[in-house]
C-alpha cells in the first residue's frame, strides 16, 4: 500500500511540474492569469496603424560585399622599407551576380592598387606623419571603378593604419 501512494505521489509531481513547465513556455495558456483584452478606441486604432504604416523598413540587400586580401603596402624612402601600410576592405558589388566577376578580377584590382600606392606612399611620407584615410579611399574606388566598371557601388575601407615609428629619416 505504502508503495502504491508514493507512486502516486510521484505521478502527481511529475504531471504537475509537465504542467508548469508547458504554462511556462506558453505552449499552454496560464489559466491563472489570463490576458486581458485591451480594447482601442477610434483615435488610438487610427493613430496605430498610421505608425505601422510609417515606421522605418530598411531597404533590401541589393548588393553583395566580397573581401578584397588585406593589403600590405611598402614604404619605400631612400630605397629602404621605412613603413608599412596595411589596408583592409571589401568591395560592393551591385548585385549578387557580380560577385564571380569581382572575385575573378580581384589581382588585377590588387596590382592596380599596389602599383598607385608605392609611389603615393613614397613621396606622402616625406611631408606627412599619418595615413590620410580619404584619400586612400578615393584612390581605391578610382582603381576599382577602372577594374570592375559599374559593377561595384562602392569601396568600404575597413581598416588603415601603417605600421612604422614616426617621421622617416
Amino acid at each position: 500500500m505504502k508503495r502504491a501512494i508514493v507512486i502516486i505521489l510521484i505521478m502527481i509531481l511529475v504531471a504537475g511540474g509537465g504542467a508548469g513547465g508547458l504554462i511556462m513556455l506558453g505552449i499552454v495558456p496560464n489559466p491563472f492569469n489570463p490576458k486581458i483584452e485591451v480594447k482601442l478606441s477610434a483615435a488610438e486604432q487610427a493613430a496605430a496603424d498610421l505608425k505601422a504604416k510609417t515606421a522605418f523598413k530598411p531597404p533590401l540587400a541589393a548588393f553583395v560585399l566580397v573581401k578584397m586580401d588585406d593589403m600590405v603596402v611598402p614604404v619605400i624612402i631612400d630605397g629602404k622599407v621605412q613603413r608599412r601600410v596595411l589596408l583592409i576592405a571589401r568591395i560592393m558589388g551591385n548585385v549578387s551576380s557580380d560577385e564571380a566577376f569581382i572575385k575573378a578580377n580581384m589581382n588585377r584590382f590588387s596590382d592596380s592598387v599596389l602599383n598607385d600606392l608605392v609611389p603615393y606612399f613614397q613621396n606622402y611620407f616625406t611631408n606627412h606623419d599619418m595615413v590620410d584615410a580619404p584619400a586612400i579611399k578615393s584612390r581605391l574606388v578610382k582603381h576599382a571603378k577602372t577594374v570592375f566598371g559599374d559593377r561595384i557601388k562602392d569601396v568600404l575601407l575597413i581598416n588603415v593604419f601603417e605600421q612604422g615609428s614616426g617621421r622617416s629619416q
